[in-house]
């Protein structure tokens, strides 16, 4: 009897559970099908095709490209970035494991070489990362009602690349993939432009848009990461690669041509040695402020008398001229010297040829700014965008010298004049 009771009991507490269980199932199967969940799930996919018939892509293959080392003015600038974990991580890709004879060279397909134009109709652009892994289901992505989409445009054009409102970041990062999709700029005059909305937007940014034809008013959408926007004509240009000489050179073209300036002019005419200069006034971050730069300027003057060039002393917060002038100062530079900076950005309107002196600005004790990829722990590898003019000087085949200097705990400099000096005397 006792038995049969403990069973009794048994097939109770079971019967219980499987009600509770299945009471669980049958609200989670209501919340799926009635609650916002399943809702904002149903709306996520119905901008998703697997296959969008309306698609189109136009390529193109680009040829692969080596990038050389830099000039060194001594042994000590060549041995610190020969151990630097910027060198140690692109070492691999030397020809030959030949870096100083043979450079570095790019050739992976979808990171340097392959260009693309993707056309879709209604398609939808929902913060995605503009760059050359833009994914491929986000790139068919398409609205099938109105109701999903915060706004459609007839034509937009994707140019949401980190930044690009400012200055330095639309010429790092838009112009290389604006120079291969302007073509849809003036064939659809009408169309949205979106850029990524900022703290700020730089004049001599909107300088550029106003000549390209896209003015603030009318064209430029500038995008936060909330919005759903689709376009029955969306255009984006966003897996074109970042870097590659053809791309950052027809750039620099474009640039010419928007302010009427000759690409046949001989780079021996060119009169100007342009010292950038970084002041408390006009730097955006703290730090990399020359402490001897009274000699610094004198020594340049002193080059620049001696081999017939126009010293220009160029502080970018002081330069309230039309970007046309901008352009046309930088396009008669032979040299252009100054600390890193993105006032150096400056060196994509001059030509192939003009000589870069970057002072590059590194913390001898720890791995922290204003260095980037520093010798203190080689064997870990950081972003190395502080080497961004350095590759953009040779993209843009201009001849880019490396000044290591060392900064005190505030981060700024004492450059060493006779280095310096040394340097100068190598050009030729």
């Amino acid at each position: 009897m006792h038995f049969h009771r403990l069973r009794l009991l048994k097939s109770v507490c079971i019967c219980i559970l499987s009600i509770v269980i299945i009471n669980q199932i049958c609200f989670l199967l209501w919340y799926l099908n009635d609650g916002s969940f399943w809702r904002e799930k149903q709306i996520k996919e119905y901008f998703f095709t697997a296959l969008n018939s309306e698609f189109e892509q136009i390529s193109s293959k680009l040829e692969p490209f080596t990038i050389a080392l830099p000039n060194f003015p001594d042994n000590e600038a060549r041995d610190w970035f020969l151990n630097t974990t910027y060198y140690k991580r692109y070492s691999k890709q030397c020809p030959n494991d030949a870096c100083q004879t043979n450079g570095f060279f790019y050739n992976d397909s979808k990171e340097h070489l392959n260009v693309h134009v993707a056309l879709i109709n209604n398609g939808v652009y929902f913060d995605d990362a503009c760059g050359y892994n833009y994914n491929e289901t986000a790139l068919r992505r398409i609205f099938v009602s109105t109701n999903y989409v915060s706004v459609v445009y007839d034509q937009a054009i994707i140019y949401t690349v980190p930044d690009g409102w400012s200055f330095q970041h639309f010429l790092d990062g838009i112009g290389p993939k604006l120079c291969h999709s302007r073509i849809y700029l003036d064939k659809y005059p009408n169309a949205k432009v979106l850029i990524l909305q900022g703290p700020r937007f730089d004049q001599s940014v909107k300088e550029i848009w106003a000549l390209l034809g896209v003015n603030e008013s009318n064209r430029i959408i500038h995008y936060h990461r909330s919005m759903k926007v689709g376009a029955h004509l969306l255009i984006n240009p966003c897996r074109t690669p970042g870097i590659h000489p053809r791309l950052w050179q027809d750039a620099r073209s474009m640039y010419w041509s928007l302010v009427d300036l000759s690409k046949s002019k001989s780079i021996l005419s060119k009169p100007n040695l342009i010292y950038v200069q970084r002041t408390p006034a006009n730097a955006k971050n703290r730090g990399r402020l020359i402490l001897n730069e009274k000699l610094i300027i004198e020594l340049l003057r002193i080059y620049a008398s001696k081999h017939s060039l126009t010293y220009v002393q160029y502080d970018h917060s002081k330069h309230n001229d039309h970007i046309g002038k901008q352009v046309e100062l930088f396009y008669n530079a032979r040299i252009i010297f100054g600390v890193h900076g993105g006032a150096l950005s400056n060196m994509n309107f001059a030509p192939s040829g003009t000589i870069i002196i970057e002072l590059m600005p590194y913390r001898s004790d720890k791995s922290s700014l204003p260095i980037v990829c520093s010798t203190f722990d080689p064997h870990t590898f950081r972003p190395c965008s502080g080497y961004s003019y350095y590759m953009q000087s040779q993209l843009l085949n201009q001849s880019y010298w490396i000044l290591p200097t060392v900064v005190d705990k505030n981060g700024n400099l004492n450059v060493n004049l006779t280095r310096l000096q040394r340097l100068f005397d190598s050009l030729v």
